[in-house]
This record gives C-alpha cells, sequence and structure tokens, in this order.
C-alpha cells in the first residue's frame, strides 16, 4: 500500500474576534504507484514510487477592527517533488503551485440590509509536462514549462430583506456575484497529441461566471452559511 507520513507544527491564537494562525509542515510519501502504458492503458506496474512535501502555511483573520467589516488573509508555500505514476524521475507535480495567496473582504451595511464581498486569489504558474517513451521504451520528459499566473477578483453582494424581523420562520438571502471580474486569462495546464507535435491549454469553459440565486431556510436561520459559501 502507498504509505503518507505527515509531521506538522501548529501555532494558533483566538482572541476577540481575531485569529491568527502559521502551520509548518513535511511529508513523506513512500511506496507510491509507478505506472507503465499497455496498448495506449496506464495500468500499474510497481509501488517503487516516492516523494516529499514541505512547506508553511499562514493565516489571518480581523473582524474588530472596523465596525460591520470582516477580512482574512491567508498565505502558503509549497516544495514538493514525487516520482510516481509514469514521471520518469522526481519532479515537481502539476497539480501543485508553488506559492498561493487569498484576501477575503466583507461589509454588511445595515440600513442597506445588504453585505458586499469581494475576494482575489494569486497563485504562481503550475507545470506542465510531454512525457512520453523514448526510443529505447523509457519514459521522457520531451517538453515542460510552467503555466501563467493564477489571478482572480471575484465580487459579490448579498441582500438579506428579513434581517431584524421578529418572529420570521423563513430566512431568505439573495446573491449576485461575479467571477474572475477582470477577465484574467487562466490556464490550468496542457494536453499533448500522441506524437507530442501539438499541445492544447486547458481553461474554464468561460472567463468569468455570473451568479444570481435566492437561499431559503425555513425554521433554522442558515444567513451565513449562504454568504460564506458565495463569497
Amino acid at each position: 500500500y502507498a504509505r503518507a507520513t505527515h509531521y506538522i507544527l501548529q501555532y494558533q491564537k483566538l482572541t476577540n474576534n481575531r485569529t491568527f494562525r502559521t502551520e509548518l509542515f513535511y511529508k513523506k510519501y513512500n511506496d507510491l504507484f509507478k505506472t507503465d502504458d499497455v496498448n495506449g492503458r496506464f495500468i500499474a506496474a510497481s509501488n517503487n514510487g516516492f516523494g516529499d512535501a514541505k512547506g508553511i502555511e499562514f493565516f489571518w483573520r480581523d473582524k474588530k477592527t472596523i465596525k460591520n467589516f470582516d477580512y482574512w488573509v491567508s498565505y502558503s508555500f509549497l516544495d514538493t517533488k514525487r516520482d510516481f505514476l509514469n514521471y520518469p524521475s522526481a519532479i515537481e507535480p502539476p497539480f501543485v503551485a508553488k506559492h498561493t495567496a487569498s484576501l477575503v473582504m466583507k461589509k454588511f451595511v445595515t440600513n442597506l440590509k445588504t453585505q458586499f464581498n469581494a475576494s482575489y486569489t494569486y497563485a504562481t504558474g503550475r507545470p506542465y509536462y510531454d512525457i512520453r517513451y523514448d526510443n529505447f521504451s523509457n519514459f521522457k520528459i520531451f517538453d515542460e514549462g510552467r503555466t501563467k499566473d493564477f489571478n482572480s477578483l471575484s465580487l459579490s453582494v448579498n441582500y438579506l430583506p428579513s434581517l431584524g424581523k421578529t418572529g420570521a420562520k423563513a430566512f431568505t438571502v439573495f446573491v449576485l456575484s461575479l467571477t474572475n471580474v477582470l477577465g484574467a486569462e487562466i490556464v490550468y495546464t496542457y494536453n499533448y497529441s500522441a506524437n507530442g507535435k501539438s499541445k492544447v491549454a486547458v481553461t474554464p469553459p468561460s472567463k468569468q461566471f455570473l451568479y444570481l440565486g435566492c437561499f431559503i431556510s425555513i425554521g433554522i436561520d442558515r444567513t451565513q452559511n449562504a454568504i460564506n459559501n458565495n463569497l
């Protein structure tokens, strides 16, 4: 069986409406699956794969400094290499971003019964590879690179019409949100043709996504859940 051993050191401080958390981690992977290509199908060939991951994470949230204003900042650094699947050696996996940071802000305007939200996420580009057999039936990297850095700004507005009404049995939240407001080009990875002569970028179905919805909970006030899930 594949095995993962995690070593984690975490420090967290909670005060009145403020949270600070940092975490150091080291993860060791053993007996990962190595695959082989048999007639166009990848099959498990051995458990000789290995790898590790190390990094640090920071998180800060403040709901106290500014009245009716909530924000949090997070950052993570991840350094990892793995030799598994059809990788010819220990390399950085294509699903990893070395640096990731985000900022979320929420401002509630009581008179309007409305909350305005904004979130920004940044991540450095992910590696991509064209791994194929060479003339000696060994897997080899024929092409590699990194995708563009990921940038996404999203905005949303929540309207709470039942706020302040006594004896309310139904709680309603109207949500309007727009992702990737600036229309940044997002590339997740690249797919290669069988002979490696062409590659196609893997992108979202659309650059932007507009959402308009209404959440209704009866008996139990789930207003905060609806707001947090649409940031």
